[in-house]
């Protein structure tokens, strides 16, 4: 009987699943078994086989089925769970549990099979360590770095459960995975947009395994408000802690304005290193300007933040890494998704700037006139000998002080003058509304083995400038192919063309406010005054714009007009900028093992731009040269011009070319379901070369494309004087084209910066507890010596993270989802460009001697002893998940400190070079990152979730190594200099005492002395002198960001708060060609400084000079203002469009979206001062951010 049994067995051994969908219909009350198989035979054909000692088929039963599978008929009849049964052909047999061990072995064996697999999101990022078990079985595996995995020996008709954290669980058929290939998984709809997976660049991680610090926001949460400026910035404020958005650059471009980034992460802890965090772009750094990258393209957007999560990067991760991934292919039929957006944004309020106007600044200049008259010796007359131009307000008061005029006739003449503001009017003719408009256009698809992506987006934008703006396209390709279970490869091409063009819009706050620009006619008008220009000097003193009669003159002897017509410039010259980028990028994965995979790839980069600057033959500047280098004809008198007439046309032609070649191994196995291992080791190469030149031609034609030579000579000439120099302005006579201004016709630029990197890291997790971290990097780069001690620097990390929430005694705790404790701690490092083993030299054309030569002037000299900056990073966190994940949370503490930083140093001046750079200096940077998600309240179609963001950053300078004296050779703070002890970027004041009986600016000296400073004579205090007053960096930044879901109507709203920060205001002064308003209450006699603080004229020209005695007026206490604001930063309001209407037209996931950006601020010391757009090095206010609005449509069809 047994060896029957055996014989029946295996000929039984796989199992259809159709036979299956047979159907039985039976009713019947007290039946036997055996009764109920006849009926299976009567109805379906098949035979029921048993073994007549193990099943009595004479039990009583009562069946009730209805067309019933035959597989449910079997369970609900065969009595208590002692028996299975088995299928085969036109076969059933039931056999006994208890007697299934050599029956398991034998049809497991021999039916099993060996399914694989891949996991990923809606957008196609995979999901690494997701779960797949068996329903039944204990068969479990977790998918890869790539999301892929392996079950080996599965039964065919199993179910498969497939889980990840943060998706919904899905359960899936053997055969059902073997048809999809890939599968999706589905967002949480409690998951609050939190990422369950983060990209590295190196590779996937699941959040659960990080030891590191991190911020990450998925697609999702990413769209939650439109794009307005078409660039990626502006959808990551308040959205990761952590993350501080550098709106206003003014605070740390005074050094190098190129080294300014949007990104500012935990703080700034270098001086003049690069300060901008590295980006990295689907798994690669990117020279790119991240603005040039697809806002509509972006998948995820993560940062990291200390040295376990960054430090695989090595010397390029001091200030943080910005891991960016775009999308891709998803697998099924072609989709259309399609996007557009038009913002609209009004022109500023120049009311805002709090300039003196109307009769107070009348008044202000009658009083700067008077004093001129009366200390400067200026006069009408003077001013007409010298060739010079005044305003009318010099005029009337001239005419007053020599009595021409009575003073009720001067006051009428004021009056009148005043009455008039050209606000309206510059807006009006400098000023347009501007305008954004975006279309965005890509199609997906793919099949098991492979996915495309291809996109095209196009912005047409119109500047705030007259005749200002831009566009640019951008095409991109992506695709992904398996050749096989073992081979995949990853291709992503993009190109992006853009093209900008400008005209030289002058500052508002150079014209008088009472000047005007066009006669009642529309002709226009001269300036009183020219606009000072670098490239010219001697053209921005109160007589460097010639006098009309003189101009007039001139002209009839054949010389160029030299007033300056503020509008004509519009017409007269500009500046177009062309560029075209090109990226490639592949990737290819080979699994070598079980686990084990090989990974190849690189990145290339070519960024080719073009910018013009053409000046036509009538643009101001084009004049001014003309005249300067004409010489009278001998015979005729009448003018020869030197440099050729026609226009003046510069080109800069800029080459980026970068790549990374990259290759790795990664393995990741889990082992006896407990053991969870992680490695990577790779080499990377990189490579930046860049270069520019500059090139000019004189006397072009735009219609005709023609050019006419030129004396090249006469540039930078020190031995050429202008003949016509007694006929033009005065102030012309320091206008030399020396050899600074030939550089700024002619130059080139040529950099190689060369990179050789080793890395690895790893993690071990144990039993989904326990996780310990480490990475390690080598990086070699040809802008450092040769000594060994610098040049292999390894920069490392190490972690350990707790997962609480998985151990036994957390278990009864069904209400906490989430309890990790983290801490790690590392090196990161940075480099200086500029300064290395050799001597940087700038060379140029010495015109001195008849025979130009070739000449040097070293930049920066050889310095072996260079070596990185390192940054040591500690992080300790925890992250938090409560109800189901309703309430999230993630905390951490950091410390950042900068070793070795380079900073300049007084040296031995026989050494060729006043300063030195040198690694002399540290910095520290202290604080906490905040996150906190959770949905408040879900009741029927109604929701309502927030997300709060905040850092917490402060910073110390601990060495610097400076010869500061006193106030005199102390930089401004927010300048490149800083003080041990003090925070970055400072802000020291003086201790100001008011004006004496001259009106001179007092201060306070360390024992409480009155000063008054002077560079000369030397009157100066000591820097102890100087009061901390706080800085210009925010130390405090929040986001609370709130969405609220009714039906189809959605609703968000982000408000911004930055804080502990102050600026030093740019107080009213008489310098400034337009004051701030309260210039009218200046010291104008003695008696006055009792009234006023604010310095004036007369008396304080004596010595020692006011001129320089006024620091102690500007750097007053009095003139700190905090610059703490809250800011609603957007309101975006969505409809989604999916009603009948739509479905017919073949469109789904429709959007309508209306958004304001920036609809109301609140500056808790004044909204007089908007501190985003404020200007914290010279402390001049800037013009207001105003709103913008937006109108987008998106949809799917």
């Amino acid at each position: 009987m047994k060896l029957t049994t055996l014989v029946l067995i295996t000929t039984m051994l796989h199992v259809s699943a159709a036979s299956l969908a047979q159907r039985l219909t039976l009713k019947k009350n007290n039946t036997s078994l055996k009764e109920v198989f006849k009926e299976i035979r009567k109805q379906t054909g098949y035979n029921v086989l048993w073994r007549t000692d193990m099943l009595n088929t004479a039990t009583k039963i009562n069946v009730d089925f209805n067309h019933a599978e035959l597989r449910d008929v079997l369970n609900q009849c065969l009595p208590g769970n002692a028996f299975e049964f088995i299928i085969k052909d036109q076969t059933i047999a039931i056999v006994v549990k208890a007697d299934q061990t050599m029956f398991d072995r034998l049809t497991n064996y021999l039916n099993a099979i060996d399914i694989r697999g891949k996991i990923t999101d809606k957008e196609g990022n995979v999901l690494p360590g997701a779960s797949i078990r068996l329903k039944n079985g204990n068969k479990v595996s977790n998918t890869d770095s790539n999301g892929m995995f392996t079950l080996n020996q599965v039964d065919p008709d199993a179910i498969v459960i497939i889980s990840y954290v943060g998706y919904n669980t899905r359960e899936l058929s053997i055969k059902l995975i073997q048809q999809m290939g890939t599968i999706v998984l589905q967002e949480n709809a409690t998951s609050l947009g939190e990422v369950a997976v983060i990209s590295t660049g190196y590779q996937t991680l699941k959040k659960s395994q990080l030891t590191g610090a991190y911020s990450s926001v998925n697609r999702e949460t990413y769209q939650q408000s439109v794009p307005a400026s078409g660039n990626i910035v502006d959808n990551l404020e308040g959205r990761l802690s952590g993350l501080m958005l550098n709106i206003n650059q003014s605070r740390n471009s005074w050094a190098d304005p190129a080294n300014t980034s949007p990104f500012v992460i935990r703080g700034v802890s270098t001086f003049q290193a690069i300060k901008k965090p590295l980006i990295v772009l689907n798994g690669y750094p990117t020279e790119v300007d991240i603005e040039s990258i697809n806002p509509y393209d972006i998948t995820s957007v993560t940062i990291l933040k200390d040295a376990a999560s960054a430090a695989i990067y090595g010397v390029r991760a001091s200030n943080g890494v910005v891991v960016i991934n775009t999308r891709k292919g998803t697998n099924g039929k072609p989709k259309i998704q399609f996007t557009t957006a038009l913002t609209f944004r009004p022109k500023p309020d120049y009311s805002k700037l709090n300039l003196a106007k109307g009769r107070n600044y009348v008044d202000f200049e009658a009083a700067q006139s008077l004093n001129d008259i009366e200390n400067n010796f200026y006069s009408k007359d003077y001013i007409d000998q010298v060739n010079g131009t005044y305003t009318p307000v010099f005029s009337i008061t001239d005419d007053l002080y020599n009595g021409k005029i009575t003073q009720a006739q001067a006051d009428q003449m004021y009056n009148d003058i005043a009455a008039y503001d050209n606000t309206d009017d510059y807006k009006r003719l400098f000023l347009q509304n501007q305008l954004y408009q975006t279309y965005d256009l890509n199609v997906n698809g793919g099949g098991p083995n492979s996915t495309y992506l291809f996109g095209v987006n196009h912005q047409d934008n119109r500047g705030s400038a007259k005749f200002s703006g831009y566009n640019k396209t951008n095409v991109n390709y992506r695709g992904t192919f398996d050749f096989s279970k073992t081979i995949g490869l990853d291709l992503q091409t993009t190109y992006s063309n853009s093209n900008s063009k400008s005209v030289p819009v002058p500052d508002y706050t150079s014209f008088k406010p009472y000047q005007h620009f066009l006669d009642p006619a529309g002709n226009v008008l001269s300036s009183y005054f020219a606009p000072y220009n670098e490239n010219y000097f001697g053209l921005g003193d109160k007589d460097g714009t010639i006098g009309a009669q003189r101009n007039e003159e001139n002209m009839a002897m054949g010389l160029y007009d030299l007033m300056y017509y503020p509008y004509q410039e519009l017409f007269e010259s500009g500046t177009k900028t062309n560029s075209n980028l090109y990226r490639a990028q592949a990737n290819l994965k080979v699994n070598l093992l079980s686990g084990l995979n090989l990974e190849m790839g690189g990145v290339f980069e070519k960024q080719l731009m073009k910018l013009t600057n053409f000046a036509s033959e009538n643009a101001y500047e084009t004049r001014v040269m003309l005249n300067y280098f004409a010489r009278p004809d001998p015979s005729t008198g009448n003018p020869i011009f030197g440099i050729p007439q026609g226009g003046v046309n510069k080109t800069t032609e800029s080459d980026i070319t970068a790549y990374t070649l990259r290759a790795q191994l990664t393995y990741h196995k889990l082992l006896s379901g407990k053991h969870d291992l992680s490695f990577l080791g790779g080499v990377e190469q990189r490579r930046n070369i860049s270069s520019s030149r500059l090139n000019t031609v004189f006397g072009y034609n735009g219609n005709t494309l023609t050019i006419k030579p030129t004396d090249l000579t006469l540039l930078g000439n020190y031995n050429y004087y202008p003949e016509y120099t007694d006929l033009l302005v005065s102030g012309l006579s320091g206008f030399v084209f020396d050899q600074t201004q030939y550089n700024q016709f002619f130059n080139e630029i040529y950099t190689d910066d060369r990179f050789l990197s080793y890395y690895a890291n790893g993690a071990y997790t144990y039993n989904d507890r326990y996780t310990v971290t480490g990475s390690l990097r080598i990086d070699q780069s040809n802008l450092f010596g040769t000594d060994e001690k610098f040049r292999y620097t390894p920069l490392w990390s190490a972690g350990f993270a707790w997962n609480l929430r998985n151990e036994n005694f957390m278990k009864n705790l069904s209400w906490v989802d989430e309890l990790k404790l983290r801490v790690a701690a590392g090196y990161n490092g940075n480099i200086k460009k500029g300064s290395g083993p050799f001597n940087l030299l700038h060379s140029s054309i010495n015109s001195y001697v008849p025979n130009p030569v070739v000449g040097y002037t070293i930049l920066a000299p050889r310095n072996n002893q260079l070596r990185w900056e390192k940054t040591f990073n500690f992080n300790a966190g925890i992250d938090v998940g409560l109800l189901q994940n309703r309430l999230s949370a993630s905390a951490d503490f950091y410390i950042k400190r900068g070793s070795d930083i380079f900073s300049a140093i007084e040296s031995d001046p026989t050494l060729g070079v006043s300063n030195l750079l040198t690694n002399n200096a540290s910095i520290e940077n202290r604080g906490i990152d905040l996150s906190l998600s959770s949905l408040n309240l879900k009741s029927g179609n109604f929701s309502w979730r927030s997300q709060l963001t905040g850092a917490f950053n402060s910073s110390k300078v601990l060495q610097v190594k400076n010869t500061y004296r006193g106030f005199y050779n102390f930089t401004r703070a927010g300048g490149a200099e800083n003080i041990a002890g003090h925070p970055m970027n400072s802000v020291l004041t003086l201790d100001y005492a008011g004006l004496n009986e001259l009106g001179q600016p007092l201060v306070r000296d360390e024992q409480g002395n009155l000063v008054v400073l002077s560079f000369s004579p030397q009157v100066d205090v000591p820097l102890s002198a100087m009061k901390f007053a706080g800085v210009n960096d925010p130390k405090y930044v929040l986001g609370f960001n709130n969405q609220f879901s009714l039906g189809s109507f959605s609703l968000s709203a982000l408000l911004m708060y930055y804080g502990g920060h102050v600026a030093l205001l740019q107080p009213p002064s008489i310098f400034d060609p337009r004051p701030e308003n309260g210039i009218q209450n200046i010291w104008k006699q003695a008696g006055d400084e009792k009234t006023t603080n604010i310095p004036g004229f007369g008396g304080s020209y004596g010595t020692p000079e006011y001129i320089n005695t006024r620091a102690g007026y500007q750097y007053a206490q009095q003139f700190v203002r905090k610059m703490d604001y809250i800011a609603l930063r957007n309101v975006t309001l969505t409809y989604n469009l999916n009603n009948q209407f739509a479905q017919k037209l073949g469109l789904s996931q429709t959007k309508l979206i209306f958004q304001v950006q920036n609809p109301a601020k609140y500056v808790f010391s004044g909204n007089d001062v908007d501190p985003e757009t404020l200007n914290y090095i010279s402390g001049k206010r800037g013009l207001p951010v105003v709103p913008s609005y937006t109108f987008s449509l998106s949809t799917n069809f």
